[in-house]
């Protein structure tokens, strides 16, 4: 059940529990009350005929001498003396008797009337009557205020926690204090918590922009002497010595080209060529130029296309970025065989070795964040490119470390004269 249904439910019950104890109130109330005034009515007209009979003898308003229908209580309290009153039933309606000891002559009597509920009852019911109306038009009213309210307040929080997702993925400008909009009146808790949100936000999007700005630079201080290391490296004489000093160089450069890569990618500034081509031959082609590169990492790759005439848009440079990315760290980090499998739309790479951690399964592809051996650049380069082609990039454990590659699939585009229209670049969002 949402939170808009919970604090609506709440308030309805609050209101309806209130309402009911605030009639069973009133109605009580008025039961006493009404009761006592019959009996004071009935008193004051007994003292009244009592006195009447014994000036003149007769008997007014209904009074009655040692009447056989006075309850048998009433009539024992009346000899002791005291004008007394007593609720009863008379031919199934309620009654207020009043009755007082005279004297007839020489002989002792009790003489007593009756006061009738039904004036009572009626003004009671329609008590009730307006009560129920009033019950249910406030309780109409307040459940739709809390739905207001409470519909405004969800409203708020969802924007909120959108706004909260976006900074996740990345939308660094997204502020969630504007996104979550205006209470009714005033500031609330809602907007205190945006506000926390917003600076936690700052901090972190500071340390970030800061670590990138590190990085870049190192990459491009490293680039210049790098170049100059790398030609003084070509120029040694042939030996083992040599071999492993320009292996070493060769990583090195490796390494500040992927660095300098991240950056551009964190940047978000480069925006993907898209093309429409049929997935299984392309990744096929892909496949053979990176085994004639790297033919001891792609020993045991195996591909297993399965996606048919599945056409796709991708940017064969980026794509085969990564799944190059992808295979190197399968082949440094897992077990063979490397399995890539196609099918429409998709793209994975399934090694057999231990699988991801669960650190990176919770947050992602992360700059210096392996999983194991490495300094987590191949995975967080991929995720980038992927990125840039408006592709997901899905990692699982499904005995080994698994990699799935979602692309976007065209959508037929004409122009006025019946002719494809090109696909326009995905940005880096």
């Amino acid at each position: 059940m949402s939170l808009r249904w919970k604090i609506t439910g709440m308030t309805i019950l609050s209101v309806l529990l209130t309402l009911v104890l605030s009639a069973l109130l009133v109605r009580q109330m008025i039961t006493i009350t009404e009761e006592q005034r019959l009996r004071e009515e009935a008193t004051a007209s007994l003292e009244q005929a009592a006195r009447i009979l014994d000036e003149t003898g007769l008997s007014i308003l209904g009074a009655k001498v040692n009447d056989p229908r006075l309850p048998a209580e009433a009539l024992e309290a009346a000899q002791t003396g005291h004008v007394v009153t007593f609720r009863s039933t008379i031919d199934e309606q309620e009654v207020i008797y009043a009755a007082t000891p005279v004297n007839l002559g020489t002989q002792p009597a009790v003489l007593s009337l009756s006061v009738s509920w039904a004036s009572s009852l009626r003004m009671r019911q329609s008590v009730d009557t307006a009560l129920l109306w009033a019950g249910i038009t406030t309780l109409v009213l307040v459940s739709a205020v809390a739905a207001l309210i409470a519909s405004r307040l969800v409203k708020r929080l969802s924007r909120g926690s959108q706004a909260a997702r976006d900074i996740a993925s990345g939308e660094r400008q997204v502020v969630v204090e504007d996104s979550i909009g205006k209470p009714f009146v005033g500031a609330d808790e809602v907007d205190r918590f945006a506000e926390a949100v917003d600076a936690m936000a700052r901090e972190l999007n500071a340390k970030i922009i800061a670590e990138q700005r590190f990085s870049a630079d190192l990459a491009h201080e490293l680039r210049t002497p790098l170049t100059g290391l790398v030609t003084a490296a070509s120029l040694l004489p042939d030996s083992r010595p040599t071999e492993l000093v320009q292996d070493r160089v060769a990583k090195l450069r490796s390494l500040v080209e992927d660095l300098l890569e991240v950056s551009r990618l964190e940047s978000r500034s480069e925006s993907a060529a898209l093309v429409e081509l049929t997935l299984d031959p392309c990744v096929a082609d892909i496949l053979g130029r990176i085994r004639g590169r790297y033919p001891e990492r792609c020993a045991s790759l195996e591909l297993r296309p399965n996606a048919g005439d599945s056409t796709v848009l991708v940017e064969p440079r980026r794509l085969e970025r990564i799944l190059e990315n992808l295979i190197s760290n399968a082949a440094a980090h897992g077990a063979g065989p490397i399995r890539v499998d196609t099918r429409s739309g998709y793209v994975s790479v399934l090694d057999h070795g231990p699988g991801f951690p669960q650190s990176i399964l919770d947050t992602g592809p992360e700059r210096f964040v392996s999983k194991g051996g490495g300094i987590g650049l191949g995975l967080t380069i991929a995720s980038g490119q992927a990125q840039a082609m408006g592709a997901t990039l899905e990692l699982s454990n499904q005995g080994g470390a698994l990699v799935e590659l979602g692309f976007q699939t065209p959508v037929p585009r004409q122009d006025a004269s019946g002719s494809p229209k090109a696909y326009p670049g995905v940005p880096d969002r």
